[in-house]
């Protein structure tokens, strides 16, 4: 019985040695990621951490009760729109001990107006199903959860044209699109790396690029 007491006091030791092992190589992991992306862009740089996560109900809804830490914030210009893209952490809830992360990339919404949420069905739960807007396309509304507080600009803003062209979008998988009341913001669970970052804010400038703004949104 004595010798059981000294092993388990080192298997202890031992599982406690490897979180912080890992906790350690998660942080610089990180930092390497942190370094590609800001060797990214010409112009890319470190900027204050904000609360862009409590202005995007899709990061609202992926906070826990004690909210989104940005981990570390980055903004620039990509194809001569500024942006900001944050690497969000959210803290472990009761009994856990892993901090989850998320990216977010954001660009300036032209002109304000309603609040629209887009991803691929059954990717991110029900995203508001009480709100759902089809577009009348067949497979655009199977393929895709769109929900909207004002279902006319919902339609307005993803014209025929636009729908069709996000039906063969490899780039939005996985990933939550939203038009917040004062950004567009692609959203997805993970890391913040160049192989995550570069897509989602390429599918953003296309989107933006396609969308008529002052039609759907000059009400």
């Amino acid at each position: 019985m004595g010798a059981i007491v000294p092993l388990a006091f080192l298997l202890i030791v031992l599982v406690l040695a490897g979180g912080v092992a890992v906790a350690v190589l998660g942080r610089k992991r990180s930092v390497r990621n942190y370094q590609r992306l800001l060797r990214a862009g010409a112009d890319w740089r470190q900027v204050p951490a904000d609360d862009l996560w409590k202005r995007v109900r899709a990061l609202r809804e992926f906070a826990s009760s004690r909210g989104l830490q940005d981990h570390f914030h980055l903004a620039g210009r990509h194809r001569g729109l500024p942006f900001e893209a944050v690497q969000l952490r959210r803290p472990p809830g009761f009994g856990q001990r892993v901090f989850t992360f998320g990216v977010a990339v954001a660009l300036p919404r032209p002109v304000a107006g309603p609040e629209l949420r887009l991803a691929r069905s059954g990717a991110f739960g029900a995203l508001g199903q009480d709100l759902r807007v089809e577009l009348g396309d067949a497979e655009f509304d199977r393929t895709y959860l769109l929900t909207s507080t004002d279902a006319e600009f919902a339609r307005r803003a993803l014209p025929a044209g636009t729908a069709r062209s996000l039906l063969a979008d490899e780039r939005t998988a996985g990933v939550v699109l939203e038009f917040a009341p004062e950004h567009l913001v692609a959203f997805r669970a993970g890391a913040a790396t160049p192989e995550s970052v570069l897509p989602m804010l390429d599918l953003l400038v296309d989107l933006h690029g396609a969308v008529p703004w002052e039609g759907p949104a000059g009400r």
